[in-house]
């Protein structure tokens, strides 16, 4: 009984471990958190970055 409360609970851990290490991944992907470049470090300066690069596909006519 002990043992099988010992796997479940070794199972758990594993799961989490594994769920860290994928959004982790995913952050590191997207640049975002901890992972972003320099100037992107906040939700406001990646927001004014957007805007500043959709102005300048609008002025050149272009679009994303």
């Amino acid at each position: 009984m002990a043992e099988s409360a010992y796997r479940e609970q070794a199972g758990e851990t594993i799961a989490a471990a594994s769920a860290m290490l994928l959004l982790q991944l995913a952050a590191s992907q997207a640049e975002i958190g901890p992972f972003a470049r320099r100037g992107r470090e906040t939700p406001q300066m990646a927001a004014g970055l957007y805007r500043r690069t959709a102005r300048l596909l609008a002025a050149t006519g272009r679009r994303p």
